[in-house]
C-alpha cells in the first residue's frame, strides 16, 4: 500500500558517506574461457542484436536456451531491461517469490553495464548472503562465453512456499500512519532536515538549484505467514529495490524520496542492520547504485554502539565518538570556548535518537538532490553552516527538548 506525504530530503547529504560495515567486497577481473586477450569482442553484442527487433531477439533467446539446457531451468528473459539497479529488483524479486522453486535462470541482454551482474552475483555467492537469504548456488555467465549474460541461482528451501503477505490492512495503515506522524511531530518540529520547514513542505530554498518540492513515498511491507528469517530478508531486499525502481522511474516533484517499513523487524534491531550491511548495501555497490541513490537505516531500537563502527559508513549514524569531537572543535572554534555542549551520554542518547523511527525504515534519496543540496550549501559563501554542525546541533536539540 502508497501513502503519500509532501517531503522532500530526509537529513539530505548528513547522514551519507562511503564505506560499508562488512568488508568491501574484491571483485575479481572477468575472464573467459578459451578467450586470448588478443581476441576482440563488443559486449554489447546481445543488445545490439536486441535492438535490431523481434526476429533477431527470438533468435538471441533461443540460442541462450540451447546454451542453458544442461541447466534444466525455465529462463526468464528480460530485453527490455537496461539499467543494473532494474536487474537487481527482478532478481530479489524472484529470491522472494523462490517458495517451492528449485532455481531460477535470469537474462539481461540488454544491459548497459553486464559487468555489474557478475558483480551481483559474486555479492550474492558470500556465505553472509547465502545463509540469509536461502541460496545454495549462484553463478554468473556474460557474453561472449554466453550468447547473452544471465545469472542462475540455486535455492536450498529456506523462503517458504506460503511467504505471502498476511493482508494485515490494520498494520500496514497503522505503521504508515506512525510514519507520517514522525515525520510532522519529530523531524519537522525539532527541524532535524535543513531543508525541511514542516511535514508538508520540503527542500525549502533548493529551488534555485533545480530541486522542486516533492512528495515522500512510504510504503509498508506487510507481514508474512512465515517465520522463516530468510523469507522476511528475501521480502526486505526485495521491498527496497522496487522502490528503488519506483523512484528512479518517478519525477522529483512526484516523489522526491522514499521510506520502506518493515514491521516485522522492529524487535530484531541486529538481524534488520545484518540485512541491510550484510546484503542491500553490496549490492548497491556491486550494481553501481550508488550513483543515483542514498540510503539510510532506521529503527525502533538504534543503538550505534551496538553497531560498533568507529567511522562513517553507508546507512548509519555518524559513531558518538566522532561526534563529540565535532563538538568540541565547534567549541573551540567559538573563539569564547564557551559554545553549547552536553555530556557524553547525553550526547550518545540524542544521536541514537535522531534514527529512531516507529518501525524498521529504509530512507532511499536521490542522489542528484544531494548532490544539489551541496551545491547549495557551497553557494551560501560566509553564511555556509560549519562542516559537521548538523549533527552537533541536532544532538543539543534533542538533548534540550527531551
Amino acid at each position: 500500500m502508497h501513502h503519500q506525504v509532501h517531503f522532500a530530503l530526509i537529513f539530505a547529504i548528513s547522514i551519507f558517506a562511503g564505506g560499508s560495515i562488512t568488508e568491501a567486497f574484491q571483485f575479481p577481473k572477468i575472464k573467459f574461457v578459451g578467450l586470448s586477450t588478443a581476441d576482440k569482442y563488443d559486449e554489447n553484442e546481445p543488445k545490439n542484436r536486441v535492438k535490431k527487433g523481434p526476429e533477431e531477439t527470438a533468435l538471441l533467446q533461443q540460442s541462450l536456451e540451447k546454451h542453458c539446457n544442461k541447466n534444466d531451468a525455465l529462463i526468464r528473459w528480460e530485453p527490455q531491461i537496461t539499467e543494473s539497479y532494474e536487474a537487481a529488483q527482478v532478481i530479489f524479486q524472484e529470491v522472494a517469490q523462490s517458495g517451492n522453486k528449485r532455481r531460477c535462470l535470469v537474462s539481461f541482454p540488454s544491459l548497459t553495464r553486464p559487468a555489474d551482474l557478475d558483480k551481483l552475483s559474486t555479492v550474492l555467492q558470500s556465505s553472509k548472503c547465502k545463509q540469509l537469504l536461502g541460496l545454495d548456488s549462484v553463478e554468473c555467465e556474460l557474453y561472449p562465453s554466453s550468447p547473452a549474460p544471465y545469472i542462475h541461482i540455486k535455492f536450498d528451501g529456506s523462503v517458504s512456499g506460503d511467504a505471502m503477505a498476511g493482508h494485515h490492512s490494520d498494520v500496514t495503515e497503522n505503521a504508515a500512519s506512525a510514519t507520517k506522524g514522525w515525520l510532522k511531530e519529530f523531524l519537522g518540529k525539532y527541524r532535524l532536515c535543513p531543508y525541511t520547514s514542516s511535514a508538508s513542505r520540503a527542500a525549502v530554498g533548493l529551488a534555485s538549484v533545480g530541486v522542486p518540492v516533492g512528495g515522500v513515498h512510504i510504503q509498508v511491507t506487510e507481514p508474512t505467514t512465515s517465520s522463516s528469517s530468510a523469507t522476511k530478508a528475501a521480502r526486505i531486499v526485495d521491498a527496497f529495490w522496487t522502490e528503488v525502481v519506483t523512484l528512479m522511474q518517478s519525477s522529483q516533484d512526484e516523489w522526491a524520496t522514499s521510506l520502506v517499513v518493515f514491521p516485522e523487524y522492529d524487535d530484531e534491531f541486529e538481524l534488520f542492520v545484518e540485512v541491510c550491511d550484510g546484503i542491500i548495501e553490496p549490492t548497491v555497490v556491486a550494481t553501481q547504485s550508488t550513483e543515483v541513490i542514498g540510503r539510510a537505516w532506521f529503527h525502533p531500537y538504534y543503538d550505534a554502539d551496538l553497531v560498533g563502527h568507529t567511522d562513517v559508513i553507508a546507512g548509519h549514524a555518524v559513531p558518538h565518538k566522532m561526534v563529540e569531537g565535532f563538538m568540541n572543535s565547534l567549541n573551540l572554534e567559538s573563539g569564547s570556548g564557551k559554545g553549547e555542549t552536553i555530556e557524553f551520554e547525553e550526547l550518545a542518547a540524542s544521536n541514537n535518537l535522531v534514527r529512531h523511527t516507529p518501525h524498521a525504515t529504509i530512507n532511499i534519496l536521490r542522489r542528484s538532490q544531494l548532490k544539489a543540496a551541496a551545491e547549495y550549501e557551497k553557494g551560501l559563501g560566509a553564511k555556509q553552516p560549519k562542516p559537521n554542525s548538523i549533527y552537533v546541533r541536532n544532538a543539543i536539540r534533542l538533548s534540550n527538548h527531551k
